[in-house]
């Protein structure tokens, strides 16, 4: 590989291109012939970056992992605020920045076909599952209101991109008020709540 290549191609580049391929066509078309014909380079270049693609793989997992799981767990865990944690767990849901269902729905599908990947899914929605409690926990409810509220919560979300309604993402934040309730039993705080919608929604929207 030419010192120009190492120079114009490191190993990010192959982990985006890698992640695109994941989301959109799957685990079994993450191959180093297929990211380098869309990359236009030579198979060559990845050997600089990776032992094989297995370790890309494994890369493509930390993502995940960090990304999904991680902005999760650092809502959870972001304020002192009860209601401050449940909205920056809402901006997780509706900003793909900080956590991206279709990465999660093709590492699903690769668990659905691969018992140790989808055992790793599991652990990862227990997790996020062990943090929603937490939440509800501390926030007043007994042990076993907390764990249904954070299923009931966590469910939701998880079902919500599987049906893939299409909903725009200002009608699903206004929703939010009501969304709210029902997770929590409470009414959110309506200076809050508009206050949220102000800095939340695109600027412009009806």
């Amino acid at each position: 590989m030419s010192d120009e290549n190492r120079a114009n191609l490191e190993r990010q580049d192959w982990i985006r291109a890698a992640y695109t391929v994941f989301i959109q066509e799957g685990v079994e078309r993450v191959r180093v012939l297929t990211l380098a014909e869309k990359l236009g380079i030579t198979r060559g270049s990845f050997y600089w970056h990776f032992k094989n693609r297995d370790e890309l793989l494994q890369a493509l997992i930390e993502v995940w992992q960090q990304k999904n799981t991680g902005e999760l767990l650092a809502a959870c865990a972001s304020s002192n605020d009860f209601t401050d944690r449940m909205l920056a767990i809402a901006d997780c849901w509706t900003n793909e920045n900080l956590f991206d269902p279709a990465l999660d729905t093709a590492m699903r599908n690769w668990g659905s076909n691969n018992p140790s990947i989808g055992q790793l899914v599991h652990e990862e929605d227990r997790k996020r599952l062990h943090a929603f409690q937490e939440m509800f926990e501390e926030h007043g409810c007994e042990t076993a209101e907390a764990m249904i509220r954070a299923r009931v919560f966590y469910f939701t979300q998880v079902g919500y991109y599987a049906l893939e309604l299409g909903e725009l993402l200002t009608q699903r934040l206004r929703f939010y008020r009501e969304y709210f309730w029902v997770f929590t039993g409470e009414k959110i705080d309506e200076a809050r709540f508009q206050q949220y919608l102000e800095k939340t929604l695109p600027k412009n929207s009806e």
